[in-house]
Parts: C-alpha cells; sequence; structure tokens
C-alpha cells in the first residue's frame, strides 16, 4: 500500500557507489498523499476520512502536528473538498481510501496562516534498526533487500511524515566495520563511522525490544557531525513505540529545515539573484523556471536577462538566500560554481545547469 521507493529506500550497490560523492537528500513525491480506514461507504463517513487524511498531509508538509491546531484549520476541514484533487480506493482493500491533495493551494494556505513550510528536499539518514521480541533472544537486523512486519510499520509512519531512512546492505564492507553487538549495544562513534560510505548527513541507530506482552521500549540516537540526541520511548505495541519514534524525528528535523513563512504573511519576501549556466534552448529555461517555481523557499522567479547560454533570474524568497543556495546544491538539479580566488564568496549564486 505504502510505496517502498518513498519510504525506507533500500538502496542496491551500484546506486551507493554512485551516491557517495555528494551528501545525499531524498526528494519526498507524496506529500499530497494520504491513506485513511473507511469502514463505511456513507456520505459522512467519507467526509471524516477526507478530513483526516487533510490533517495527515498538512502535517506532511509542514513537518509538525501543530499545524492541525491552528485556529485556521477548522475552517479548512470545513471545505475541504475545495483542495482535493482525487479519491479512490486501495485495490483490494475497500477499507482504505487514497486521497490526493492539491499541494500549491495547501502550500498556499500554510504559508497565509505564517505556518512552518517544509519542502519536498529532505535530509535523508542511514537508519542501523535492530530488534528482539521476548519470546526468543534472536536480533533481527533491517536490511537492504528483506522486507518484515517491522519495516512495514516503519515504512507506514515515514509515509505518513514524508520522511526517508535508508538501510544498510550489510555486505562485507558494513559487517566489517559494524556487528550485531555494535547495533544492539548502540556504540555511536562505531556506527557513525560504520554510516559514512552511504554520505547521509544525519546516522540512526534504533534498538526495538519487547519487554512483556504488553510493554515494548525503543532505545534510539540520531548523529550529525555536529550533533547528538539520545532518546527512548515506550509503549504497549510494536506500532506505537515506532509511531512515536518516526514522529519525535520528523518534529526536530522540521525544526532544523521548515521555512519560516512569516515573510509571505508581511509581504516582506527577500529579493536574490541567480544566475544558471548551459541553458542551451527553450526547453531547458522552461524547466529552470518550472524548477524553481517548485521550491517551497521560493514564492517566484522572473527571468532578468537571458544573455547566450547564461540566464540571470529575480528570486523572490520565503527564507533567506543561503537556505535557497543549500536547496538549490541538495535537489541535484544545479552545480555550483567553484572559483578559489572568489574569497568574497561573489559568484556564490552562480550555477551550472545540469
Amino acid at each position: 500500500m505504502f510505496p517502498r521507493s518513498h519510504l525506507v529506500r533500500l538502496v542496491s550497490f551500484l546506486v551507493l557507489t554512485f551516491s557517495c560523492f555528494y551528501v545525499q537528500c531524498a526528494t519526498i513525491n507524496d506529500l499530497n498523499k494520504a491513506y485513511v480506514s473507511l469502514k463505511t461507504q456513507d456520505t459522512r463517513s467519507q467526509q471524516t476520512a477526507i478530513r483526516q487524511a487533510l490533517a495527515q498531509v498538512l502535517v506532511k508538509l509542514s513537518g509538525s502536528e501543530s499545524v492541525i491546531k491552528h485556529e485556521q484549520f477548522r475552517a479548512l476541514s470545513e471545505n475541504v473538498m475545495q483542495y482535493v484533487t482525487s479519491t479512490q480506493f486501495v485495490e483490494g482493500n475497500s477499507e482504505q481510501l487514497l486521497v490526493i491533495f492539491n499541494q500549491a493551494k495547501l502550500e498556499k494556505w500554510v504559508k497565509r496562516n505564517a505556518l512552518p513550510l517544509w519542502g519536498a528536499q529532505r535530509p535523508e539518514a542511514l537508519l542501523w534498526f535492530i530488534e528482539q521480541n521476548n519470546s526468543s533472544r534472536f536480533r533481527t537486523i533491517l536490511m537492504d533487500g528483506e522486507s518484515n512486519d517491522t519495516l512495514s510499520l516503519l515504512n507506514a509512519a515515514a509515509f505518513n511524515r514524508g520522511v526517508e531512512f535508508i538501510l544498510p546492505i550489510m555486505d562485507i564492507e558494513d559487517v566489517t566495520q559494524v556487528s550485531e553487538i555494535d547495533i544492539w549495544g548502540q556504540f555511536i562513534d562505531t556506527l557513525h563511522t560504520g554510516a559514512q560510505r552511504y554520505n547521509t548527513p544525519y546516522t540512526v541507530s534504533v534498538k526495538l525490544q519487547q519487554l512483556s506482552d504488553q510493554s515494548w521500549q525503543l532505545d534510539y540516537f540520531v548523529k550529525s557531525n555536529t550533533e547528538l540526541e539520545l532518546h527512548q520511548v515506550t509503549d504497549k505495541t510494536k506500532l506505537a513505540v515506532i509511531g512515536k519514534f518516526v514522529d519525535q524525528y520528523t518534529e526536530r528535523q522540521a525544526i532544523r529545515y521548515a521555512l519560516d513563512t512569516f515573510r509571505f504573511v508581511e509581504n516582506s519576501q527577500i529579493q536574490q539573484l541567480i544566475t544558471i549556466n548551459h541553458v542551451t534552448d527553450i526547453v531547458a529555461l522552461s524547466q529552470i523556471e518550472a524548477y524553481l517555481t517548485s521550491l517551497s523557499i521560493v514564492e517566484n522567479a522572473l527571468l532578468l536577462e537571458q544573455r547566450g547560454t547564461t540566464s540571470t533570474f529575480n528570486v523572490k524568497l520565503l527564507g533567506q538566500p543561503q537556505q535557497l543556495h543549500q536547496v538549490l546544491l541538495q535537489g541535484n538539479q544545479v552545480v555550483g560554481i567553484t572559483d578559489p580566488e572568489d574569497e568574497l564568496n561573489t559568484r556564490l549564486f552562480e550555477y551550472y545547469w545540469r
């Protein structure tokens, strides 16, 4: 039901080899989609389900559950059908409804109410995940190419919050650097070093254990090159503790990366000139304009000048210019110009179109 390619992405060795030359930032393509339960198909039940889907999508777009506590959310939910693009039952399951929303219209609502907005490009994390239940001493490590009920729960939780994790492929290089004991013991330095080959900005380690029939505990840490967080969650079911873990992880990442849209409300957007080279034809120019305006940080982009194969745009921003620069490089559509003699970074906003 949940597209695996958009959730816990299982990378092949070939993809891993070529992705190690840049910091990975996933593009989440399903931020406007939600799956909700629908036990009966009467009109009232469908409306309730669609409102639940709306809440789920808004949380994904902002990165924070606080968005559905906003004073204007109730009015939005009462007019939810204005924002729905389509609804359909999941194939083979008449009790699951897929609701797809007009993302641009919902993002405009988020901006108009000065709420956080998290773009589709979101940092990835290498996830070391180990589990042990109370009926067996055998431990299971989630890895590339395998599937089980725990991975299905993780997939669903990640989809609902719009984040991605990469699982280790556990080839000879992985098992040489990281052992089962390292993951179970959550040896931070060992796991972070072992994750370097995946070139993700974050390393996450999860230790999940069943303490009794109605008691689960999940310990995890999140580490970057500059930060370290350690947390523990407990609950009665595996579903609940995995959900809490993903919720907490997403909320903290949104604090780091979501945009503050107050500039949209105050009509005080920052304007920044950017130059893109290797624009060889009108098709490329059209692609660049579409790409720039698709970024959540960009309110609009206006072509000011076309000189040869070089295009200059005036971009109106909802955030800081440095944030735009980071988003552009993470998106892997442009390449920044590197000039060793440019000590003052005067060419910071010059790029090549791929």
